[in-house]
C-alpha cells in the first residue's frame, strides 16, 4: 500500500511540473520582453536589444521580439538591419500589424520603393492603419515625381485620418510645388497654418509660402531688354601679323552697338517647360563700313523636368546681314540633358546640328562655306552662392562640312568660366575658350592643310545700378594661331555698355 501511495504521488509530482513548467517559461519570457519594452521606452537601445535577442529563442514571441528590435535599430539610424527585423514581424505568427507601417517606412528612407509599395497593397488588403498608410504611399510616388498620385495619397490619408491633416496638406504643397503649381502649393501651406501656426511644421510653411509668394510676384511671362554699347577693336578686319603683300586698312575702329530682346517665358504647371526669345543686334562702325552688322535671331526652348534631371530641344534661326546686305542664315538643333548627379553639381551632355547658308556667291567655288556642322559637347556646371555666382566647364567636338573643299575641318573646343558675386550689386566675369581645328583638305591657293588655334580670354565687370539697369565693363583678348599667315591674327576688344530690363 505504502508503494503504491509512493507511485502515486511521484506521478502528479511529475503531472504538476508537466504542467506549470511551461507557465513558469512563458512567465520568465513575459518579465524579459517587459524589460526589453522598458528599457526601448528608456532609449538603451543596445539593452533592449539584448533582452530581445533572449526572447527570441522562445518562438512564441518571435515576431514580437522582431518588431521591437526592428524598432530599436530604426532609432539607432540602421535602416538596413531594422528592415529585416521587421520583414520577421509580418511574415511569423502571431504577425505584428503596427509592423507593416513601420517597414513600409524603413524601405521609403532606404529608397527600397518597389518593395515598399508590395508592403502597402498588402497592408491596404487587411485593412490595417489606412491613413498611414495612404500616407506613406503618397510619400513613395512623390520620390517616383508622381505628383498627381501623390497629391490623391495624401488626399485619402486626411479623409481617413484627421491627424494627418497637417502633414498631409504639407506634402501636398510640395507635390504642387514639383509641378510649378505655386498658387495650389500656396493653399495647401496655409492650411498647414490655419491648424497649428505654433507647430514646427507651421513655421517650415510659412518659410515656403513666403518664397512661393516671391517667386510668384519675381515672374515674369513677358521680358524686354534694351541695350547700348560703345566698342573699340583694336583689329577689325583680321589683319594678319606677317606681312602677306596685301594692303588691308581700317584695322583699329570704333563702334556703337544697339540691341534689343524679348523673352517669353510663361509659368506652364507640370513638368513641361518652354521659353522663346527674338534679338536683334546692330553693330555701326565708326569708318569701316564694309563690316557693319545687323543679326536678328528666334529661338524656341522647349523642354521637360524629371526628377533631377532637364531635357531641352533648342531651336533657332538666324539671319545676319553686312554693309546692309543680307549676308548668311544658320539654323540650329540641340537636345541637351542636365542632370544633377550630386547636390549642386550638374553635367551637361548635347548633340547639336546647324545648317548655314551664305547668300551671296562665293567668289571660288573652293571658297564656299555653305554647309552643316555636327556637334556633340559634354560640360560641368556649379552654381554657388545661393545661384548668385557659377562656374562652368565645357567641351565639344564639331566636324564642318562645306560645299567648298577649303573650308571643311574638325574643331575641339574648351570653355570655361565663372562668375563670381563681388556685392549684391556688382558681378566679376573670367572666361577662356581654346578651340583646335584641323582643316580636311590641302588649300587650294596655298598647297598646305591648314591647322589652327584660337585662344580667347574675357573679363567683365557688371554693375547693377539702379533695378533693371546695369552697366557692363568688358575686355576680351583672341588670338588666332593658323599655319597659314593669312588667317594668322591677335585682336582686343573693349566693350562700354548699359542695359535695361523691364
Amino acid at each position: 500500500m505504502n508503494n503504491l501511495m509512493k507511485i502515486l504521488s511521484l506521478y502528479l509530482l511529475c503531472s504538476l511540473l508537466t504542467i506549470c513548467c511551461p507557465l513558469l517559461d512563458a512567465y520568465a519570457a513575459d518579465d524579459i520582453l517587459e524589460k526589453g519594452i522598458a528599457e526601448f521606452k528608456a532609449e538603451n537601445y543596445e539593452e533592449a536589444l539584448s533582452f530581445f535577442r533572449q526572447i527570441k529563442q522562445d518562438s512564441r514571441f518571435y515576431s514580437i521580439a522582431s518588431f521591437y528590435s526592428g524598432l530599436a535599430y530604426k532609432q539607432m539610424g540602421d535602416y538596413r538591419e531594422a528592415a529585416g527585423h521587421l520583414r520577421n514581424a509580418v511574415n511569423f505568427e502571431p504577425r505584428v500589424n503596427d509592423a507593416y507601417v513601420e517597414l513600409i517606412d524603413v524601405l521609403y528612407n532606404l529608397e527600397e520603393l518597389k518593395e515598399a509599395k508590395r508592403w502597402i497593397a498588402e497592408a491596404e488588403k487587411h485593412k490595417i492603419k489606412p491613413g498611414h498608410v495612404a500616407f506613406l504611399k503618397g510619400l513613395v510616388f512623390l520620390k517616383e515625381d508622381k505628383a498627381k498620385d501623390a497629391v490623391d495619397a495624401f488626399k485619402k490619408a486626411k479623409e481617413l485620418d484627421a491627424s494627418l491633416a497637417q502633414s498631409a496638406d504639407f506634402q501636398i504643397a510640395m507635390a504642387y510645388s514639383k509641378e510649378r503649381r505655386l498658387t495650389k502649393a500656396r493653399e495647401s501651406l496655409k492650411a498647414v497654418i490655419a491648424v497649428d501656426p505654433t507647430s514646427e511644421l507651421a513655421s517650415f510653411a510659412k518659410k515656403y509660402e513666403n518664397a512661393f509668394a516671391k517667386a510668384i510676384e519675381a515672374h515674369k511671362t513677358w521680358r524686354f531688354t534694351a541695350g547700348v554699347a560703345y566698342q573699340y577693336d583694336t583689329n577689325v578686319v583680321a589683319k594678319p601679323l606677317t606681312d602677306t603683300g596685301v594692303d588691308i586698312t581700317g584695322q583699329r575702329d570704333t563702334s556703337v552697338i544697339s540691341s534689343f530682346k524679348i523673352d517669353y517665358s510663361p509659368l506652364i504647371e507640370g513638368q513641361w517647360l518652354f521659353n522663346a526669345q527674338y534679338s536683334a543686334i546692330h553693330n555701326e562702325y565708326a569708318q569701316t563700313r564694309s563690316h557693319n552688322m545687323f543679326a536678328q535671331s528666334l529661338s524656341l526652348i522647349p523642354g521637360y523636368t524629371f526628377n533631377d534631371s532637364v531635357v531641352t530641344t533648342p531651336l533657332s534661326y538666324s539671319r545676319i546681314w553686312l554693309k546692309d546686305h543680307k549676308y548668311m542664315t544658320l539654323i540650329s538643333w540641340k537636345p541637351t540633358l542636365s542632370l544633377m548627379f550630386l547636390p549642386g553639381h550638374i553635367g551637361q551632355v548635347s548633340a547639336g546640328y546647324t545648317k548655314r547658308e551664305l547668300l551671296q556667291p562665293p567668289s571660288d567655288v573652293n571658297e564656299d562655306r555653305d554647309g552643316e556642322i555636327q556637334s556633340a559637347s559634354v560640360g560641368y556646371i556649379y552654381p554657388f552662392s545661393d545661384g548668385k555666382g557659377m562656374f562652368n566647364v565645357r567641351y565639344e567636338y564639331s566636324k564642318d562640312d562645306t560645299d567648298g573643299k577649303n573650308w571643311d575641318n574638325r574643331g575641339n573646343r574648351a570653355t570655361a568660366s565663372i562668375l563670381v558675386p563681388v556685392t549684391s550689386k556688382i558681378g566679376l566675369t573670367l572666361s577662356g575658350d581654346m578651340f583646335l581645328q584641323r582643316y580636311d583638305n590641302v588649300h587650294t591657293s596655298f598647297n598646305k592643310k591648314r591647322k589652327e588655334r584660337s585662344y580667347t580670354g574675357t573679363s567683365g565687370i557688371t554693375w547693377e545700378m539702379l533695378k533693371g539697369l546695369s552697366l557692363n565693363l568688358q575686355y576680351s583678348y583672341n588670338r588666332t594661331d593658323s599655319n597659314i599667315a593669312t588667317y594668322d591674327y591677335r585682336k582686343e576688344v573693349y566693350t562700354t555698355g548699359l542695359e535695361y530690363s523691364f
